[in-house]
């Protein structure tokens, strides 16, 4: 599958514009510079509230260059089957966990032929509930390069013969985890996509099943960095103290203190005008 034939518009694209919890390199820049690939020149990837549903990936060059990474694709967030007869589905199969990857129906075949790719993403996105309410907010690197998620993809055929390509991220447990551990809803299973450092990249995209299974392991926290998103739409930003890292150790001890805000009751005074005595209310 060449990349122009991925990349072609068609009447799906509206329909692959949903949220998604990571936002992808659009930078030509940036994607140069630590990647090493380039996107066609016929093709600009816009931005949805920092998500977009069809999005870069990278697989194994067909013809290696000495500095990029691999072959750039452009694919829809969410792995799809090699028949798939709707798109919808891949709402739900944006994410594969790394244990169930070599037997889960929906993705094994994928691991097992070596359709392993890496989605290079700015920042992860995901709720904090910290403080009582739920606010969105941000995660990257804390040297704000980009990062390369471990994710595995496909191709497959719609009903009108058109070929679409698709992706999913990998997943290890967070639990633990100083960073993903505290966020996502507190009764929710801690998860977190599996990035992949940029040494290992190259042998996640061409090493055997053993090398590139041994490369699935949770990212270091001290290399991460978390903050509250600015508002946007009239949405209310997730309040805490002036420290804006939730992850620092001093902001629960703080934030348990933030007094909370006393709802303002309005209360009718009662009313000179005298009211009917009656049930004839027109009368």
């Amino acid at each position: 599958m060449s990349t122009a034939d991925a990349a072609r518009p068609d009447r799906f694209v509206k329909e692959l514009r949903v949220r998604s919890n990571h936002e992808p390199v659009t930078d030509a820049g940036r994607l140069l510079s630590a990647f090493g690939i380039t996107l066609p020149i016929d093709v600009e990837l816009g931005q949805d509230d920092g998500a977009e549903a069809m999005a870069p990936f990278i697989v194994p060059a067909k013809h290696p260059a000495s500095d990029a990474l691999g072959d750039v694709n452009l694919g829809m967030l969410g792995l799809l089957p090699a028949l798939a007869q709707h798109i919808s589905t891949a709402s739900q199969t944006r994410h594969c966990r790394v244990e169930t990857m070599k037997s889960d129906p929906t993705f094994r075949e994928s691991w097992w032929s070596g359709r392993r790719c890496i989605v290079p993403v700015e920042r992860l996105t995901e709720w904090c509930y910290a403080s009582g309410r739920p606010g969105m907010w941000s995660v990257q690197r804390t040297d704000e390069a980009p990062m390369g998620l471990a994710g595995l993809w496909n191709a497959c055929i719609r009903p009108t013969g058109e070929t679409l390509l698709s992706f999913c991220v990998l997943t290890v447990s967070a639990d633990g985890h100083a960073v993903f551990d505290r966020l996502k809803h507190p009764t929710h299973e801690k998860r977190m996509p599996v990035i992949l450092p940029a040494q290992a990249q190259r042998l996640w995209l061409q090493g055997s099943w053993a090398q590139a299974e041994r490369l699935l392991v949770r990212f270091p926290a001290e290399q991460l960095h978390a903050f509250p998103q600015e508002p946007t739409g009239g949405q209310p930003r997730l309040d805490g103290p002036d420290e804006a890292d939730m992850f620092a150790d001093e902001w629960w001890t703080t934030a348990a203190q933030v007094p909370r805000k006393k709802r303002t009751v309005i209360r009718r005074k009662p009313s000179d005008v005298p009211v009917p005595t009656t049930g004839d209310l027109f009368g």
